[in-house]
């Protein structure tokens, strides 16, 4: 395993890592976690926000944002991202169970933008796997 250089990296080394738990437990990811001490908090937030956008591994999906979200809680990595941007790209695919996820948006964001980003992402046209979602992570941040 090497350094992640880039979030396509982290995103593949994740990915690999979540393909083997079979065989060796999440070894693999606790030693990318130490070795994402030394990453960008931009490459990391990019690689996970990949991951919670990625529509094709729809069999891992949740374990894929398990651990992406495992990574948020361990690291806490700093964004100045555009809050909307992330939400409209990760919304319709987050898993409801994986609450790491609201939670680092929270503690990144503060409550009060992520509040009013939620609210105006409702006031937009949304299927209702994203409404359904919006409300969930509403519910998970007591919104």
């Amino acid at each position: 395993m090497k350094i992640p250089k880039t979030s396509e990296e982290l995103e593949n080394e994740l990915y690999s890592s979540i393909d083997i738990l079979d065989e060796i437990g999440d070894l693999r990811i606790r030693q990318l976690i130490r070795r994402l001490s030394k990453v960008s908090d931009n490459i990391i937030v990019s690689g996970i926000i990949k991951i919670f956008a990625n529509t094709n591994r729809p069999d891992t999906q949740y374990a894929d944002q398990k651990y992406a979200g495992k990574l948020l809680k361990e690291l806490k990595p700093k964004t100045k991202r555009d809050l909307g941007l992330v939400l409209k790209s990760t919304i319709e695919n987050w898993n409801k169970s994986v609450e790491e996820f609201p939670f680092w948006l929270e503690e990144n964001y503060g409550i009060e933008l992520l509040r009013n980003t939620l609210t105006d992402l409702e006031a937009q046209n949304l299927n209702d796997i994203q409404v359904e979602n919006l409300k969930t992570m509403k519910w998970w941040l007591k919104i």
